[in-house]
């Protein structure tokens, strides 16, 4: 009898501290789950490695602040099902987020971006300039992919033949890359815009006036150089295309510029005469190929030109320009906005 109340006793102390360590548990967890590690929201761009597991991530968040406890939120991981889950790349966490919110950032969050600029008028070297300044690549490695005839093959871009090069194919816009972006990656960006340009709807509209795809990047950098005035590009297009029906030379100054070897600011009249392949002085058509990027509003502006009769124009100052249908006009408006200033 005695044995049995013995027993009986002890089994009671065991249930009790088992129901204790539980309860303890149970509160842990609780605190782990609901408590954030700061009260002070605090941003923490982190990389996570390809393959990390659960420890290893929780290892990483933890030391950098944003989960307060390693091995807690491992587990939690765990329970959640959540270890197969996790992706490699650069994340941004902050410190005042509970647990499940970190989750949700590791399992949903998009990549950290960095942007490169790239402004509409630039040659390839600029650009690639600007690309080597954003850490994405050097320029050395930028201009040689642009020149490169098996990296345009491969390309697949939207026009008959492969071309030449890639000036004014490389799409001058922002672009937000991940941070193992290179030269390549950049380059990719560009050309993924080309090829969104090129809609069906585009497509028909550079047939309706006469011009291939690569025609109309042609001209639409030459209209990018001539003006910074949105609502001239359309005009300037149709001052273009107005020349080309009648066999009449482009003459626009910055296809002189493009295959200058040694231009210092200033065209000498013996530029003018210079006999290279952009020179439109020179040459009774487009140039052989762009002469620098063009963004979309003039690339826009060519496939919906303005009907005009005017085949001149000048500066007049300011970044706009006077537009002349006879060639009497157009030297009246040279004197009085080239000549007399």
């Amino acid at each position: 009898m005695k044995v049995v109340k013995v027993l009986g006793v002890f089994l009671l102390v065991g249930a009790l501290a088992a129901g204790g360590v539980a309860l303890w548990a149970y509160t842990q967890a609780q605190e782990f789950l609901t408590t954030a590690p700061s009260s002070v929201r605090a941003d923490k761009v982190l990389t996570i490695a390809r393959g990390s597991g659960p420890q290893a991530v929780s290892r990483l968040l933890a030391d950098n602040g944003v989960v307060t406890d390693a091995d807690k939120f491992a587990l939690f991981l765990r329970l959640r099902k959540a270890g197969g889950k996790l992706r490699a790349g650069e994340f941004r966490f902050y410190t005042d987020q509970r647990p499940d919110e970190v989750l949700d950032l590791l399992l949903h969050a998009t990549e950290v971006n960095y942007p490169v600029t790239l402004p509409p008028g630039l040659r390839i070297e600029e650009m690639g300039a600007l690309v080597e300044k954003a850490g994405m690549g050097t320029a050395e490695e930028y201009t040689r992919l642009a020149r490169d005839a098996a990296f345009i093959a491969e390309q697949n871009l939207p026009f008959d033949k492969a071309p030449e090069n890639l000036e004014g194919l490389l799409v001058p816009e922002t672009y937000n890359l991940g941070s193992d972006a290179d030269t390549r990656a950049v380059m990719g960006a560009q050309l993924s815009r080309l090829k969104e340009i090129w809609t069906p709807e585009r497509f028909d509209k550079a047939k309706a006036i006469g011009l291939t795809p690569y025609e109309v990047m042609i001209m639409a950098s030459l209209v990018e150089k001539e003006t910074a005035v949105a609502a001239e590009r359309p005009l300037i297009a149709g001052v273009f295309l107005n020349r080309l029906r009648i066999g009449m030379q482009l003459q626009t100054d910055p296809t002189i510029i493009y295959g200058l070897p040694d231009y210092n600011g200033d065209i000498r009249r013996k530029d003018i005469r210079y006999p290279h392949r952009w020179n439109t002085y020179v040459i009774p058509a487009l140039p052989p190929t762009p002469i620098a990027g063009s963004g979309i509003e003039a690339i826009d502006g060519v496939l919906d030109p303005t009907e005009t009769k005017a085949l001149y124009f000048v500066a007049k100052g300011g970044g706009a320009h006077h537009f002349s249908n006879s060639l009497a006009e157009h030297n009246r408006m040279v004197r009085k906005y080239i000549l007399k200033r």
